[in-house]
């Protein structure tokens, strides 16, 4: 699940590496060079070990695909086909700002929780109450909606009427 940052940068949430099951932060940046193509590609955010791993020079590309045996290997990609660099200052401050997130969640409390579970399309805890990433979304549409009177009065709420009385103003639920 790739997030697309505003420069166009695509990377998975919390600004990590695209690469499967990858929990490390992207610091380099792979697009691929469309020699008969018109579309230009999106880039990816990639961690070093990830880009070490996956692009091969063509020798050895041709090597591991002649030798290959089923689909037991990683997919390798040929270097010469991807322009691979540093981000550009947009893209890293884009990144910082996104790695920064769990900070800032944990900063906001239990609206930032909703926050992560949203975000991350998830299901967590909330105060012994589980929360899935629905219900979460529409408690953070409420918070944002409401003034500051009423934003107080629903924050004193326990979490289960929290989210009970969310659904029932943003998702249209009955009494």
């Amino acid at each position: 699940m790739h997030k697309t940052l505003n420069c166009g940068l695509q990377v998975n949430p919390l600004g990590r590496c695209v690469g499967s099951f990858c929990p490390d932060l992207a610091t380099l940046v792979v697009t691929f060079i469309a020699r008969h193509s018109t579309v230009q590609q999106d880039p990816l955010g990639y961690c070093a070990g990830c880009v070490d791993l996956r692009f091969v020079d063509d020798e050895t590309y041709d090597k591991r695909h002649r030798d290959r045996v089923g689909n037991s290997l990683l997919h390798i990609f040929r270097r010469s086909w991807y322009e691979i660099r540093e981000p550009t200052e947009t893209e890293a401050a884009e990144l910082v700002y996104e790695q920064a997130a769990e900070q800032r969640w944990a900063a906001e409390g239990r609206i930032g929780e909703y926050r992560r579970i949203a975000e991350l399309h998830s299901a967590t805890t909330v105060d012994g109450i589980l929360v899935d990433g629905w219900t979460a979304a529409a408690c953070v549409a409420l918070h944002d909606a409401l003034n500051e009177k009423r934003r107080a009065r629903w924050l004193a709420m326990p979490t289960a009427q929290q989210c009970h009385v969310a659904i029932q103003l943003t998702m249209g639920g009955t009494r």
